[in-house]
C-alpha cells in the first residue's frame, strides 16, 4: 500500500500523552526521591507540573474537537 493523502499518519511514541505521562511521572519520582541534590527535585517538579498541565490541556482540546464535531 501507498503512503497516500487520505492515510493517517502514524505518530511516533514522543508525541503521545503517553509520553507525557511518562515524563510527568519521571519528574515527580526525582522531586519525591531524598537522594538527589535540591536543585534536581526542584527541577524534577516544575516538570512534572508542566507535563500534568499539558495534558490537561490536550484533552481540552481533545473535547472541544469531538464536541465540534458532533455539532
Amino acid at each position: 500500500m501507498s503512503g497516500g493523502p487520505t492515510t493517517a499518519r502514524r505518530r511516533a511514541f514522543a508525541e503521545t500523552p503517553a509520553f507525557v505521562v511518562l515524563l510527568g511521572i519521571s519528574g515527580i519520582w526525582g522531586a519525591a526521591s531524598s537522594g538527589y541534590p535540591v536543585y534536581t527535585r526542584v527541577f524534577g517538579g516544575v516538570m512534572g507540573a508542566l507535563c500534568a498541565a499539558f495534558l490537561v490541556g490536550e484533552f481540552v482540546k481533545r473535547r472541544r474537537k469531538r464536541v465540534a464535531a458532533d455539532l
